[in-house]
Formats: structure tokens, C-alpha cells, sequence
């Protein structure tokens, strides 16, 4: 596995609002140790596109208040399950953000409702599902 500070040191953008780790492998793993990460509080956009974090990373980024500044998460293909989705929909950390990419995972029409119906994610306006 990937060390995560390393990677942050490396990928964070210079302003400290993005970080794009797509397929970086930081699994389930990195996933709790980046929700844990204080120098990602201004953090704007996030990509963990191909991490396989599955639902246990989702659910440690939803709950975590260090990414209550994120505009758009980008989580493709990360095995994700309705059980992530509920994570999302179900966060009270995530106020501001705009955008989940969530293609190539493991949703059925349960997960996209609850995201969709979500009264948490006030700020959303773009989700996608499908490529």
C-alpha cells in the first residue's frame, strides 16, 4: 500500500484544494488514514477514481469533518455497493459538495435513489452513475 502522506505531498495542488490520487491503490486503508489527514481541510476536489476503497473508505470519507469543503469527489471504479451510497446520501459532513462521479461500481437503482433523495447533501446538483 501506498504511503498516504508521501502521496499528498506529491499530488496535493499547490493551493491545497485539490488532490487527485486516481489509481494510486490506496485501498479501504488509505482511505480512513486520508479522513484523518488535517492539512486536507481546505481541500476543494478529491479524486479516488480506481482505489478499490469499496464502502468502509466511503464511509470513512463521508463521516470524516476534515472534507467538509469538498466541491466534487470523484469515486470510479472503488467497488462501491448501495451500502456506500447510504453512507454518502446519510453524511453530515459533506454540506458543500457539488459533484460524485460514481461510475464503474456496484450500485443498483437503491443506491442512486437514496443519493438522489438525500436531505444531507443540500449543495448537490451533479450526479453520475453511468458512463
Amino acid at each position: 500500500m501506498a504511503d498516504i502522506k508521501k502521496l499528498i505531498k506529491t499530488h496535493l495542488s499547490k493551493d491545497g484544494q485539490v488532490l487527485n490520487l486516481k489509481a494510486k491503490y490506496i485501498r479501504e486503508v488509505g482511505a480512513k488514514e486520508l479522513a484523518q489527514c488535517e492539512e486536507l481541510s481546505t481541500l476543494r476536489a478529491l479524486d479516488l477514481s480506481q482505489n478499490d476503497i469499496g464502502d468502509e473508505g466511503v464511509k470513512a470519507v463521508a463521516a470524516s469533518p476534515i472534507f467538509s469543503n469538498l466541491r466534487t469527489l470523484n469515486l470510479k471504479s472503488n467497488r462501491v455497493t448501495d451500502v456506500g451510497a447510504e453512507f454518502l446520501a446519510n453524511s453530515t459532513t459533506l454540506p458543500n459538495l457539488k459533484s460524485i462521479q460514481l461510475v464503474v461500481n456496484d450500485l443498483t437503482e437503491e443506491g442512486e435513489r437514496a443519493l438522489m433523495n438525500s436531505t444531507h447533501l443540500i449543495s448537490l446538483t451533479s450526479l453520475k452513475f453511468q458512463v
